[in-house]
């Protein structure tokens, strides 16, 4: 069991947390009151090959593995946690389906512009009755000459107005049906724009269908398997997620820490006291584990195992310690936390939260976790009621 990152990971995670401090984390303040996608930071992601990181060289992608990608989207979630799901739902939700469902012709035709940064993509799954309930999506997708028309509703759709290619889904005749629809097309528009909590520097909108023509060629997969679609593209950018989370964890922690060790009462740092000490010490320990838990999810997508529950795990753990954590980072402040003028942790406890609700809630991935515990245990049991072969 070999726990070092390559050499290439390393590099990797180098190059982003340089960035991040250089490029993102100056501006995350401003962005967050001005709820502004930082399009310029976005451009140099792209020139440094992050918008593509994981996706294949053929297809104008970095060739990276998956877990380079999870340390990239880490560190740039330390500097601004909207700025890293802005490349985790581009690239895990917008990118990696097309690749892992789509023919030949669309991957070339697609990808290699999102993988180079020259266009963004978003995923559009949620409607306002749709959210945890997939299956119970609304938005049609009625067969016409050529291909299909598709009406509905898409709600909080992360990217959504700035980007160029949608992953659409939508319920035609033989059932749920994902497609590729480049946001251009005729009967797309915008709704209300989301006034979040939290990662106010991603933009969330909603996505207006009117009777929007999407040629046979542009459906992704087969006609009812938009579902499978779905879920498995969950599975994956649930680990992206999760080390959305890590990071957030991470900015607070330090933080803290650094301000623990400055901050006297009592004629000495507070982080002497052990109400502090221990606390930073519960923090530290909790993001270890979150980390190794999401870097092994991480590893098991890179050798094309099974990583449901992996994944579901890891976003699981990642973002409750990133809620933990930045709750105690705040309380170690005090009234210093408190206030959006004096420290990054305001931003950063509202930036946490969301971390336990979207790509699937806490609950969720619970419901994952259990099934498959369920599914194993289930086996097990089958495998010993076989009659056992007498010698």
């Amino acid at each position: 069991m070999n726990f070092e990152l390559t050499a290439e990971q390393r590099k990797i995670k180098e190059r982003a947390a340089e960035f991040a401090d250089r490029e993102v984390a100056p501006h995350a303040a401003e962005l967050d009151r001005e709820d502004r996608v930082p399009h310029d930071t976005l451009e140099k992601l792209a020139g440094m090959g992050f918008m593509g990181l994981c996706v294949p060289e053929e297809y104008g992608g970095a060739g990276s593995d998956f877990l380079s990608y999870v340390l990239m989207l880490e560190e740039l979630s330390r500097a601004d946690a909207g700025v890293g799901v802005t490349v985790a739902v581009h690239t895990s939700a917008g990118t990696l389906p097309i690749l892992n469902y789509g023919t030949e012709e669309q991957k070339a035709r697609w990808v290699p512009d999102l993988a180079r940064g020259a266009a963004l993509s978003c995923f559009a799954l949620t409607e306002p009755g749709a959210g945890s309930d997939a299956a119970a999506i609304e938005a049609r997708a009625e067969r016409v000459d050529g291909g299909y028309r598709i009406t509905g509703h898409k709600q909080w759709i992360t990217n959504g107005r700035v980007a160029s290619t949608m992953i659409l889904f939508a319920r035609a005749p033989g059932g749920i049906t994902a497609f590729i629809v480049p946001m251009s097309a005729e009967g797309i528009s915008f709704g209300k724009h989301a006034k979040k909590m939290g990662v106010i520097s991603a933009t969330t909108d909603d996505v207006l269908l009117d009777g929007v023509f999407v040629p046979e060629e542009d459906r992704l997969g087969e006609e009812g398997e938009g579902l499978k679609v779905a879920l498995g593209t969950l599975d994956t950018g649930r680990v992206g997620i999760a080390g959305q989370a890590l990071g957030i964890g991470e900015a607070a922690f330090r933080y803290a820490a650094r301000y623990a060790a400055e901050r006297k009462t009592f004629g000495r740092p507070i982080a002497e006291h052990q109400a502090v000490a221990f606390k930073l010490a519960e923090m530290q320990t909790a993001l270890e584990a979150a980390r190794f838990v999401t870097y092994h999810a991480a590893w098991l997508k890179d050798r094309g195992r099974r990583h449901t529950e992996a994944g579901a795990r890891a976003k699981l753990l990642a973002s409750e310690t990133a809620n933990r954590v930045a709750f105690d980072a705040l309380q170690i402040l005090g009234g210093k936390g408190y206030m959006k003028d004096e420290s990054p942790l305001e931003r950063i406890y509202r930036d946490a939260r969301v971390t336990e609700i979207y790509e699937g809630t806490s609950e969720i991935q619970k419901i994952v976790i259990s099934r498959g515990i369920l599914r194993e245990v289930q086996s097990e049991v089958a495998a010993a009621a076989l009659p056992k072969n007498v010698s």
